[in-house]
């Protein structure tokens, strides 16, 4: 089970894979550029090189990119939705130039246009991004939301459908789980046989084959809340013993993690990561 932490990119992303060497990561994940600005700058081919050569000597895998949090691929705003489609573009090439396994994307807010509405937006969107040849390298993973607001994706089954518009037009997606936004968006975990039930709904809903990683993160708001706020692992409202009954699922073992709790300093993933190896026995 590949474990891991999402990783400054500071100084350059290369300098990223001795960081994620250094706490022991076995898989990573990054920012391919700033993650709240507008602006893009190209990544250097040489950065990018850098890059591939030390992920190779490291043996980590997988590589994830998240890309920015301004990305709306569901906005009905034209301006914005264009915009959107444009740096998601130039952050899937980003990854690719990398040799980055997936690129994780949150699927953005359709206002009040419905679910719907969300769906054929993304959907088109893909179109266009297969259409100008990427996505051959990189495999997109869709997140799962907490369900705040108007915000799209919270619902494994309409992310089950993009899956498989995307496949119409040619592209590999699948879906990257995070454990506190499906909490907060009402998916419980508690009891063994409510960790079964997710398990089976994740199948059902996404498939097990498009399951390729796991965003684990306690939760400060309480099962149901829609509050997408991260706690460390075991201090939340999930809990350790929670953890434990998704975890350690045959179905799931196996699928790489990335954590993205709190943190002010290294020692604090440390802890984390420790809290998870744990939870493995």
């Amino acid at each position: 089970m590949p474990l891991g932490v999402h990783i400054s990119i500071a100084g350059g992303i290369s300098r990223s894979v001795e960081r994620a060497l250094g706490l022991g990561c076995d898989a990573m994940q990054i920012f391919g550029r700033n993650p709240r600005s507008w602006i893009y700058s190209p990544l250097a081919p040489a950065e990018a090189g850098l890059f591939r050569a030390k992920r190779k000597e490291s043996g980590i895998w997988p590589v994830v990119v998240h890309t920015n949090y301004l990305i709306n691929l569901s906005s009905p705003d034209d301006a914005i939705y264009h915009k959107s489609i444009d740096i998601f573009s130039k952050e899937l090439g980003i990854a690719e130039a990398i040799g980055a396994d997936y690129l994780v994307t949150h699927l953005g807010s359709p206002q009040d246009m419905g679910s719907a509405f969300a769906v054929k937006r993304v959907a088109a969107a893909l179109k266009e991004v297969a259409g100008s040849g990427l996505g051959r390298s990189t495999r997109i993973l869709f997140e799962n939301t907490s369900g705040a607001g108007y915000g799209f994706g919270s619902s494994l089954s309409d992310i089950g459908e993009l899956i498989r518009k995307a496949e119409g037009v040619g592209l590999e997606t699948g879906l990257c789980f995070d454990t506190c936004h499906a909490f907060a968006a009402g998916y419980d975990f508690s009891t063994p046989g409510e960790a079964k039930a997710l398990v089976k709904t994740i199948g059902s809903e996404v498939g097990f084959g498009n399951l390729k990683t796991i965003h684990l993160n306690d939760s400060k708001g309480r099962m149901g809340s829609k509050l997408d706020r991260h706690e460390e692992i075991g201090k939340g409202t999930i809990g350790l013993e929670a953890f434990g009954f998704f975890l350690n699922n045959p179905k799931i073992k196996g699928v790489p993690m990335i954590l993205e709790t709190p943190k002010d300093s290294d020692e604090d993933d440390l802890r984390n990561l420790d809290a998870v190896r744990r939870i493995l026995g």
